[in-house]
């Protein structure tokens, strides 16, 4: 896929006819991007997009907000009909009819989206918050995340379960998703309507980096409501109800083994799974594509 700019307002859905295929810039069609609903889609100034590379904290980021917003919910069944992951293909919908229901969200509406900055809908308009994780631990976790789903989901979604950790390595490296992805956000950093945080962070301090997200979004904050944030946010409450987070195929099987999705939480996991060898590779990358500063906010230098 290119990366190039589409035409007219910068962040603005292109207005085009419903039945022109949408400027390649939006990228290919697969069950987990559709590039319709990114051309068409409306961003809203009270609009927040959640932005990650895959496995770098969006689940969670997802919870935090939807927390923030409610003032505290622990009745919702599925973090995705609160918080929908917006360039995901949904059958039987039609990509229109996709569209239509998240125009019909009440505001603030939240989205989720693994898109770069040239992706993504309404990245001028909407706030955005964008977490980044070490990209060993990321890979890591999207090899246990292939690992625990079912059957069905892996060929729902165009996926294949790894032969080895090894073989998830060369293709994790192959795709490049997490290197394009902060690679493109990186330049953006200091927008206004952005908001960085490091995975770290929110492990190191989940209240202080709530509070932060509260302040940035301009949303008040009572102390019930950071109590409430802090609990339902936590590994433990999100661990203990994993199948809200799980989600589901359109025939309403799992995705995911039991307990298969939210699996640790941690930082640093990488050091007892990945070979020397697997580490110096994904440092490697690092190093070839992403500049100084970067390393450095990732302690990666």
């Amino acid at each position: 896929m290119t990366a190039q700019q589409s035409a007219g307002t910068p962040g603005l859905a292109r207005e085009a006819p419903p039945n022109t295929p949408p400027d390649t810039h939006w990228g290919d069609p697969h069950p987990l991007h559709d590039p319709w609903i990114l051309a068409h889609f409306q961003a809203r100034p009270s609009d927040v997009l959640i932005t990650t590379a895959p496995k770098a904290g969006t689940t969670w980021m997802q919870q935090i907000l939807h927390q923030l917003r409610t003032g505290g919910d622990d009745t919702f069944e599925d973090i995705d009909t609160v918080v929908p992951w917006l360039e995901r293909q949904r059958p039987p919908q039609t990509w229109q009819q996709v569209l239509a229901g998240f125009a019909a969200h009440p505001d603030p509406r939240l989205f989720k989206t693994h898109c770069t900055w040239e992706q993504t809908p309404g990245r001028e308009i909407a706030r955005l918050i964008l977490t980044v994780r070490d990209p060993r631990d990321c890979c890591v976790s999207f090899y246990h995340h292939l690992m625990d789903m079912t059957d069905s989901a892996l060929a729902a979604h165009g996926l294949e379960r790894p032969a080895s950790l090894e073989a998830h390595v060369e293709a994790w490296l192959a795709f490049g998703a997490w290197f394009r992805n902060l690679g493109s956000w990186w330049p953006q950093r200091e927008r206004d309507n952005l908001l960085m945080l490091r995975y770290s962070d929110l492990k190191a301090d989940l209240p202080g980096a709530i509070q932060r997200i509260a302040a940035f979004l301009g949303w008040p904050v009572t102390p019930r409501t950071l109590e409430q944030a802090v609990q339902l946010s936590s590994f433990a409450w999100m661990k203990a109800n994993s199948q809200r987070f799980a989600g589901r195929n359109a025939d309403g099987s799992p995705l995911f083994r039991p307990g298969g999705f939210i699996r640790k939480g941690q930082t640093g996991d990488h050091t007892t799974q990945l070979t020397a060898d697997q580490e110096a590779r994904i440092l490697g990358r690092c190093r070839q594509e992403l500049p100084a500063d970067c390393l450095a906010y990732l302690g990666l230098d």
